[in-house]
């Protein structure tokens, strides 16, 4: 039987968390937190039981996992048969084929998928898409999943069909990007929040003006924590992307879609 709740996610700028953190509001059981955002924290291997459910939360980069969500769950969490919900995030585009990835793999981990969800995050290029979100609405639907879980886990429970979610095998590619990075506009007082926050270790702490552009996610966390608003991608092609991104995708508002 469940007795406790572990939630374990990637969440460079908290909306997979606040996600999570609601549904777990709903089951109402105990509940363990491991967000491997930072480099420090993906080291560690983690192994779950029988008695418990794990949510596991990840945005959607290109409509898959990022390489480097993927890669920590493959190599340092397993399962004994435990019961797991898989969580995409998005940014009002699409969710294409990260759920029945994430179900694939957390299945092959020693998982059994009993539950998913597609929930929406203000998007991670631009604030002007899906501003806000999850908002109070998203969240009480959130937390109202959860509800639907924790009746769920008082019964039998068996593993989702292959095709419970939609999206295709084979997944979509991971496409190589043009390298680019956030530049410093308008001076720095060293705060060191950047650095310290930063999910791939790309910024200087010495020197958080200079940023490795091959490591940079463009998860913009930098840019939404730094407290002068310097932190900011600069190039054309980054503007051309958010432009597009803004035309293509701030309407309609799409809503979270749960699968039990």
């Amino acid at each position: 039987m469940v007795s406790k709740v572990s939630l374990v996610y990637f969440s460079a700028t908290k909306t997979t968390r606040n996600n999570l953190r609601a549904m777990a509001e709903g089951i109402g059981l105990p509940v363990t937190e491991y967000d491997f955002t930072l480099p420090q924290n993906r080291v560690a291997d983690l192994t779950f039981g029988p008695d418990e459910l794990v949510l596991v939360g990840s945005p959607v980069y290109g409509g898959v996992m990022p390489l480097l969500v993927r890669e920590y769950l493959q190599q340092h969490v397993s399962g004994q048969n435990t019961p797991c919900v898989v969580v995409a995030v998005y940014g009002n585009r699409a969710y294409d084929d990260c759920l029945v990835e994430m179900q694939d793999l957390m299945t092959e981990k020693g998982f059994v998928v009993v539950a998913g969800a597609g929930c929406i995050g203000e998007h991670s290029l631009t604030s002007e898409i899906a501003t806000g979100r999850p908002d109070a609405q998203d969240l009480e639907k959130a937390k109202a999943f959860g509800s639907q879980l924790a009746e769920k886990i008082k019964g039998q429970m068996t593993a989702l069909a292959k095709d419970a979610f939609p999206g295709n095998r084979p997944y979509k590619e991971r496409g190589a990007s043009a390298p680019m990075a956030p530049e410093n506009v308008n001076g720095c007082t060293h705060c060191g929040l950047c650095v310290r926050n930063c999910p791939v270790g790309a910024i200087d702490a010495e020197d958080p003006g200079k940023v490795d552009a091959s490591k940079c996610l463009r998860c913009l966390a930098c840019v939404r924590l730094c407290p002068i608003h310097s932190k900011q991608f600069t190039s054309d092609a980054f503007k051309g992307s958010v432009a597009w991104c803004i035309s293509a995708f701030q309407e309609p508002r799409k809503e979270p879609e749960f699968y039990l």
